[in-house]
């Protein structure tokens, strides 16, 4: 379980002290402040890791700074400065460094004993399986500029099932999936279709939000979302019709229960409120609000255990600002 991240001059954050939860944690906030930043530097150390690769390599992977200089990671500051960053993950610490003048290398100051890392799945907004004929050899010979996370994610995709029968908890979250799709996924050279009681429909005909509930089936489906797992989603409801978010939240639970821990970034008050309202007791659900503390560019922000904890909330004023309009204008103008 990662319990802490500490961040200090790293891109958009002046410091950053944050612990989360085993469960489900949600960011929210307005563009600009970091939660994308978040999920990608949590993701990108485990990953690195457990792919033996060089972290420094990862995140330069990743984030894409220019030239492919890591010291661009660096909180703008006039002058020398550098940036670190803390990740306490199953009680150990693991801590890295390294300065805006620095181009390729990092300080490990701290690092987590040799043990099994477990698998860890950064889901990027922009939905992928429909470009994955080719996009892999392309992306291993040339150098294109794409965030290593769209290479990532096709990759755990093609990773075929585990042996042996599939447990009834991945079997239900599977059926309940398939219940929206209306199908299941296969693959046929590096092709994607949704296989259903028609025929085969490749995954370029098929609507992006269906498409990201397809790529969640396979990841659950080919075991790489099993316990211990840690999952980064970055905006799930991004082009999903609002029927299926409440699913997607009862998904996010489920998996949560079975000991994947979650992350994720988003700006859509239904998913927000559907966790909320569907969490149990047993449920290990947190909620981050980061916004600029009052005149300044400095991040900061409120957290809680329930959706209404989290103040200031941008989601909220903004849904709360439509409703007033809408009074006022039924109203005729009566009340301002």
């Amino acid at each position: 379980m990662i319990e802490r991240l500490q961040l200090d001059n790293f891109t958009a954050f002046d410091t950053l002290d944050m612990k989360f939860s085993q469960g489900i944690n949600s960011f929210i906030g307005q563009n600009g402040t970091g939660k994308t930043h978040i999920l990608k530097i949590l993701y990108t150390v485990l990953a690195a890791l457990n792919e033996e690769k060089r972290v420094s390599d990862k995140i330069i992977g990743v984030f894409l700074p220019k030239d492919k200089s890591i010291g661009r990671l660096v909180r703008r500051t006039k002058g020398s400065s550098s940036a670190k960053v803390k990740i306490t993950r199953n009680g150990k610490l693991l801590s890295l460094s390294f300065t805006n003048h620095t181009k390729e290398t990092l300080k490990l100051i701290n690092r987590w004993d040799e043990e099994s890392i477990g698998p860890s799945v950064y889901i990027p907004v922009k939905e992928m399986l429909a470009n994955a004929p080719g996009f892999l050899s392309l992306y291993k010979n040339r150098d294109i500029h794409f965030e290593e996370v769209y290479a990532d994610i096709i990759y755990k995709a093609f990773a075929p099932r585990l042996r042996g029968p599939i447990p009834y908890d991945r079997e239900k979250l599977l059926s309940m999936i398939q219940g929206i799709i209306e199908g299941k996924v296969i693959e046929k050279k590096e092709q994607f279709y949704l296989k259903n009681k028609i025929g085969e429909l490749e995954f370029t005909l098929l609507a992006e939000g269906m498409r990201k509930l397809g790529l969640l089936w396979l990841l659950i489906q080919n075991g790489t979302l099993l316990g211990e797992a840690k999952l980064f989603w970055d905006e799930p409801e991004a082009n999903l019709n609002p029927s299926m978010i409440s699913t997607v939240a009862k998904i996010l639970l489920h998996l949560q229960r079975n000991g994947v821990q979650i992350f994720i970034a988003t700006h859509n008050y239904l998913l927000l409120k559907a966790i909320d309202l569907q969490k149990s007791s047993g449920d290990h659900v947190h909620f981050f609000s980061l916004d600029y503390a009052e005149g300044t560019k400095n991040i900061v922000y409120t957290s809680g255990d329930n959706y209404l904890d989290i103040v200031p909330n941008k989601i909220s004023e903004a849904y709360t600002e439509i409703y007033n309009e809408e009074i006022r204008r039924s109203l005729g103008g009566l009340i301002k």
